[in-house]
């Protein structure tokens, strides 16, 4: 295969001019080796380090350097580094550190604000990393507000607002760097049924480029006669597909890419089918859309679950990279993991369909792909009656929120999974005087009967993205939805609900070395450099505890503050 990213480098020069602080155009596509400036650390998020200190001979010698708690508990964090400054979110703001040392450089907290489309959501640090480019340091807070601030001081220097007035927005994720702008996707739609969008921001001055509508708003668009039979419009709690997510931008294609949410309301419950006729496809919902990043147009859109009524949100991260088929033709390609259990990969030019592979031991939803490259979904697992029930796999989403790696090296992607099922249908609600379907309530229940497990419930696997054969596999008996790191120094890692950081040999699966830490996390690990020493560093703490397979006798697994654990070889 050819490394990822060659193409990439021809057209860094089309990027945005000479940057502050060492900055050039062309570090923006492809960073030094020594930094990681945004959460796939390259903007086509293959989350893969060119640093080799810390290899397969050595990484055992691996000792903690330093450690910070960060506050509240946090989920899927990642820190960014440029020079020698770490700088990470934190639940109302950023923190800047010594990315040597750990000392506290400055703190940014934003002054109390609500945004036009505020909504209350936890007090978490938005998912991902926030972006370091143009001098400045770019992060979202949860209210629907867009801030940047000086990367030498902290100091705010400009914010905007992107929410819709009168709607239930907010942030549950980081921004990426895309070209010559900042691009960011409100979420929290299934909360007020306001319409998912794509946003990009001129990083210079906070104002708004361009914004793709995910629930067309315009009868113009063809995708607005996907919603039938009443229109999308927040007015008649019709809305969602919101981007929960981190997205990646192609700099080859100029494309950004995203993976959208459900509609809303889940159609079980929508009163605009009541359990008669087909579900309508609700384009561009559940499905992964893929933008013009210059002006915002739509370019390609892969549905993955058309009138989604299983929760089957696809907010993986994608991640873009050159392969060859089998035939020998090369491909820019994105890879795709599907919720429903599918490693989907498409050609970044058009969205159609290289290759698909089932990986979720059964999908009993989403069956698979038929010759035009459309979904298949079972019918018959749609519009439950009431008090009916039934077993969905996956359940709890085969990939999830966490992002894979991928290494040019190996040409495998490294993907944390669930394979559990659960049991969803429908119950009355506590009304007792609710006559029909509108008092029904939808009920997702987590696994708890024996057939809803496979041997394992978690793990991470490797996974040719030709072939679809899983090259290796570690298996966990908890779920594993924590971010992964490639590095050339062959290796993988990843932290897992059992607490244990570890690293694997990217070839074999192999484990290296393991470091019990202080709690559960889901976090996805970063690798730099500062004065020639590579250090690692990962993010750990998690609200609650998860359980294991019953039988195991696992306890459940421990719940913590968020804490950024640094490390390098032989210590300090």
């Amino acid at each position: 295969m050819a490394r990822p990213g060659f193409v990439a480098r021809l057209l860094s020069l089309a990027l945005v001019g000479g940057l502050a602080f060492g900055q050039t155009a062309t570090d923006l596509v492809d960073p030094p080796s020594a930094a990681w400036p945004q959460h796939g650390r390259t903007p086509d998020g293959q989350r893969f380090s060119p640093l080799s200190h810390i290899d397969v001979t050595n990484v055992d010698r691996l000792r903690l350097v330093w450690s910070q708690e960060l506050g509240e508990p946090a989920g899927h964090l990642s820190p960014a580094v440029w020079e020698s400054t770490l700088v990470v979110s934190i639940p109302d703001g950023l923190v800047a550190l010594d990315a040597a040392t750990g000392e506290t450089r400055w703190t940014y907290r934003a002054e109390t604000a609500t945004g036009a489309g505020a909504v209350a959501l936890p007090e978490r640090a938005p998912r991902g990393a926030p972006v370091i480019m143009h001098g400045r340091v770019y992060t979202a807070l949860r209210d629907p507000i867009v801030v940047a601030v000086d990367f030498v001081d902290g100091s705010e220097v400009w914010r905007t607002d992107v929410g819709l007035e009168g709607l239930a927005e907010g942030f549950s994720s980081n921004p990426i760097a895309a070209g010559e702008s900042i691009v960011v996707g409100p979420s929290n739609a299934d909360f007020g049924a306001a319409p998912g969008r794509i946003v990009a921001i001129d990083p210079n001055d906070g104002s708004v480029r361009w914004t793709f509508f995910l629930v067309p708003q315009e009868e113009s668009d063809p995708a607005h006669s996907t919603w039938q039979p009443m229109a999308p419009t927040w007015r008649w709690g019709i809305g969602g597909a919101s981007a929960w997510n981190v997205g990646v931008f192609d700099p080859v294609t100029r494309t950004v890419l995203y993976g959208t949410g459900q509609p809303v309301p889940s159609e079980r419950l929508d009163q605009r089918r009541r359990n008669d006729g087909d579900a309508s496809a609700d384009h561009y919902s559940s499905g992964f859309v893929a933008l013009d990043a210059d002006t915002g147009a739509l370019r390609w859109f892969h549905q993955v679950v058309p009138g989604d009524e299983w929760e089957y949100d696809q907010h993986t991260v994608p991640v873009v990279v050159d392969l060859e088929t089998d035939d020998g033709t090369p491909r820019r390609a994105a890879l795709l993991a599907t919720t429903t259990g599918f490693l989907v990969a498409v050609d970044m030019t058009d969205g159609a369909i290289v290759d698909t592979h089932q990986l979720a031991p059964d999908s009993n939803v989403h069956l698979g792909y038929d010759a035009g490259g459309r979904a298949i979904i079972d019918a018959s697992m749609r519009h439950l009656g009431e008090r009916e029930a039934t077993q969905v796999c996956p359940g709890s989403r085969w990939a999830n929120v966490a992002p894979g790696a991928y290494s040019p090296l190996t040409g495998l992607l490294y993907r944390p999974n669930d394979t559990v099922c659960e049991r969803q249908g429908l119950r009355p609600s506590v009304h007792e005087d609710a006559a029909d379907d509108f008092g029904n309530v939808w009920m997702h229940a987590r696994p708890r009967q024996g057939e809803d497990y496979y041997e394992r419930w978690g793990a991470l696997s490797a996974i040719d993205p030709i072939s679809g054969a899983v090259v290796w596999e570690f298996a966990s008996e908890y779920p594993h939805d924590a971010g992964v790191l490639a590095t050339a120094g062959g290796l993988v890692f990843s932290v897992f609900a059992d607490r244990v950081f570890r690293a694997f040999d990217a070839g074999t699966g192999a484990v290296l070395f393991e470091q019990v830490l202080t709690s559960h996390g889901d976090g996805s690990p970063i690798t730099y450099e500062v004065d020639g020493t590579q250090y690692v560093a990962v993010i750990v703490g998690h609200a609650s505890g998860v359980e294991g397979i019953p039988g195991t006798g696992l306890p459940r697994s421990v719940s913590g503050p968020a804490v950024l654990f640094v490390f390098a070889l032989d210590g300090p």
